[in-house]
């Protein structure tokens, strides 16, 4: 599996598990989830899981920066929604910590596949640099 599919399929987990660990914060702070303040929270994480896999798709320069960067925002979102519902025993606060942990190890493995895709960005580039030096 190429590293760009590890980073679509990263991204994509880690972005659905926000939303919904964001989606029930919400109704967790007594937030009604049809109101245009939460949608428009929601929906830009959505934008952003879309632009980080399009731009991985195509691999711009700043592609990897913008990888670490959402996933980091997706990942900390999961473990607000972690702690915040850490220490209570109903079963959707049960149900927000389990998504919120899996949702942290989601945004950890863009962070790390983010990197590695700068890192192969970068050794291309050098290559490339170093056949135009050698003519």
């Amino acid at each position: 599996m190429k590293v760009m599919n590890k980073i679509v399929l990263s991204t994509s987990i880690a972005a659905v598990l926000a939303v919904l660990v964001d989606a029930i914060m919400f109704t967790q702070h007594g937030q009604a989830l049809s109101e245009p303040d939460v949608w428009v929270r929601l929906l830009v994480f959505i934008i952003l899981a879309g632009i980080v896999n399009g731009l991985s798709l195509v691999q711009m320069r700043f592609c990897g920066y913008a990888t670490i960067i959402v996933n980091l925002y997706f990942g900390l979102t999961c473990f607000a929604g972690f702690t915040t519902a850490f220490g209570k025993m109903t079963m959707i606060d049960l149900l927000a910590q389990a998504l919120g942990f899996i949702g942290i190890l989601a945004g950890c493995a863009g962070i790390y596949y983010g990197v590695k895709q700068r890192a192969a960005y970068t050794r291309a580039r050098i290559k490339k640099l170093e056949e135009r030096a050698e003519k």
